[in-house]
């Protein structure tokens, strides 16, 4: 499977050919379709840190063919004042079937003043597929908050420690080291 690392544009089509995972740091709106015409494998794992600002994340992925998989993982965190609207698209054509779709939506509460709004639409037209969600939303535990403050960090130390181990779950599996890095300096700009 290759890794590409997408160049964040507001509207994004891609209609991969070989099995790829496609990684996106939005720091702005960004709507992201996944068009899936033959039989591929498919990662889009999509991360974004907000404070006093809004954004809005889609994504759509849609089956065209049989023997297509798509997993999508979107990862956010909201700091002070920040806000996000995330819409997470499956949709399966009735010819695809023995499809598998999967559509994960996590966020990371660290500020106050802070709203977020998920909504996955699953549209299945087809019988022998495999298709979920889940949503989850949270703030920094308190108790690790606690624990790592008394062996001598500051509060944003201790913070920036649990923002980034979320973050790491998901960076983990990007398979090309030089994305990588360039998902870590992304991510650290938003500090």
């Amino acid at each position: 499977m290759k890794t590409k690392l997408l160049d964040v544009k507001q509207n994004i089509i891609l209609k991969p050919n070989v099995d790829t995972q496609f990684v996106c740091v939005a720091d702005n709106d960004v709507n992201v379709s996944v068009d899936l015409e033959k039989a591929v494998n498919v990662e889009l794992l999509v991360m974004y840190r907000i404070k006093d600002k809004n954004i809005k994340v889609e994504t759509v992925s849609k089956h065209k063919v049989p023997n297509t998989s798509c997993t999508v993982e979107v990862k956010g965190v909201l700091d002070d004042g920040g806000k996000s609207d995330y819409v997470g698209n499956i949709s399966i054509d009735e010819n695809a079937q023995q499809t598998a779709s999967f559509l994960e939506d996590k966020v990371l509460v660290i500020g106050k003043n802070i709203k977020n709004h998920s909504q996955p639409i699953l549209e299945i037209n087809a019988n022998d597929v495999k298709a979920s969600h889940g949503a989850t939303t949270g703030r920094v535990d308190k108790n690790q908050l606690y624990y790592l403050m008394s062996r001598g960090f500051t509060k944003y130390e201790a913070q920036t420690m649990l923002v980034t181990a979320f973050f790491e779950s998901t960076i983990t599996k990007i398979k090309d080291d030089k994305v990588k890095l360039e998902v870590k300096k992304l991510l650290r700009m938003h500090d």
